[in-house]
């Protein structure tokens, strides 16, 4: 068998089985945690990790190159999805999609050469989204329990596994922008969206929208950052390593700020 399909049959099993265990995490917290958990850097992470490891370093390298404004994309789908599924789930998952697919399809034609105005660029759409997202009126997440049984899980984890491998041929096939634009690509967050839509109503994908928004775009933007900066002075799997570690100190302060953003917004209920 060739070597390539038994990286991606390998990627598959690794990408699933990391989501696996995230959706178990996720379903013992309520919305606000299990949003968050969900958001974490996964998915995106072992496809750009992959990647670089069939590819080489340089080419992962370039991958990271335009990875800021891709994830930000994220950030826009999760702000539409709330604003458009006030009245039907359908309506918000459908308009987000499309929209996602527009600002990445100007991304791929468009996109800037300039490392700097690329991360410029995601944080400022990024910084938008959360302020739209934030003016919706969700309800607050509390601590709502979010239950996924097997085939949920397994559902999730196909997603995370097949993004991970279309990314690895779209690097191959269309280079390192489209690569990166696949990476992006919100796979487990629109699984996780339906199955609580299925199980826990409209209201509660909603509510998990802004925390998976927050965890996911800011912490794989750091990520990329520091992925960037050590994977060509690295071997591969000790430059994941490095990366991840700083993107788990991001993780605490992301965290550490939905925590105190959810006691202001609780005493400004009580108000």
């Amino acid at each position: 068998m060739n070597a390539f399909v038994l990286d991606l049959i390998l990627s598959f099993v690794v990408g699933g089985t990391w989501v696996v265990l995230a959706s178990m995490a996720a379903q013992r917290f309520g919305g606000k945690v299990g949003g968050f958990i969900a958001g974490l850097p996964s998915t995106s992470v072992l496809a750009i990790f992959f990647i670089t490891y069939t590819e080489g370093a340089r080419h992962g390298y370039d991958v990271t190159g335009v990875f800021p404004l891709a994830i930000s994309a994220n950030a826009i789908f999760l702000a539409a999805f709330a604003a458009f599924s006030g009245k039907k789930f359908s309506v918000g998952l459908l308009g987000a999609l499309i929209l996602w697919i527009f600002v990445q399809s100007v991304l791929l034609y468009v996109h800037p050469v300039r490392f700097d105005v690329v991360v410029i660029l995601g944080i400022l759409l990024f910084l938008a989204s959360l302020l739209l997202i934030s003016n919706i009126g969700t309800p607050d997440p509390g601590t709502r329990p979010v239950h996924h049984g097997i085939i949920e899980i397994a559902i999730r984890a196909g997603a995370g596994g097949s993004i991970i491998v279309l990314a690895m041929l779209g690097s191959r096939l269309g280079g390192p922008i489209f690569g990166s634009i696949l990476s992006a690509f919100p796979a487990t967050v629109v699984a996780t969206l339906v199955i609580t839509d299925v199980y826990g109503g409209k209201d509660l994908a909603r509510i998990m929208a802004r925390p998976m928004m927050v965890s996911g775009v800011v912490n794989c933007m750091v990520f990329a950052l520091a992925y960037r900066y050590v994977v060509l002075h690295m071997h591969v799997i000790n430059a994941l390593a490095s990366a991840y570690a700083v993107t788990l100190v991001s993780t605490a302060f992301t965290f550490y700020w939905m925590n105190i953003h959810h006691r202001k917004h609780a005493r400004a209920i009580h108000t």
